[in-house]
C-alpha cells in the first residue's frame, strides 16, 4: 500500500533532489507498511518472547520514521498523503 506522494517537482529542482525525494518517500512507504504489519502480529501471538521482539522492531521502526520525517522537514519535502493498493 502507497501512502505517500510526490506533490510537485519544483521548477529548478535537480534531477538529484528529485531521486532523493522519491526515494525518501519510497522509505517512508516501506517503513508505515512495516509497522502496520508489526501491529497485526502482536494478535497472532501471545508468546512473551515474540511480543518482545515485536515491541523492539516496532520502536525501532517508529526511530526510522522520526528519522524519514525530520530529514524530509529539513529539506522542505512535501508530499501528499494518499492511499493505494
Amino acid at each position: 500500500m502507497k501512502l505517500f506522494g510526490v506533490k510537485d517537482i519544483k521548477k529548478g529542482e535537480s534531477t538529484e533532489d528529485t531521486a532523493f525525494r522519491r526515494q525518501l518517500l519510497e522509505e517512508l512507504d516501506i517503513v508505515t507498511e512495516k509497522l502496520s504489519q508489526i501491529r497485526e502480529s502482536y494478535d497472532m501471538t501471545d508468546e512473551p518472547e515474540l511480543v518482545d521482539a515485536l515491541i523492539y522492531e516496532e520502536l525501532a521502526m517508529k526511530a526510522r520514521y522520526d528519522y524519514l520525517i525530520r530529514t524530509a522537514k529539513e529539506r522542505n519535502i512535501r508530499c501528499r498523503l494518499t492511499v493505494s493498493e
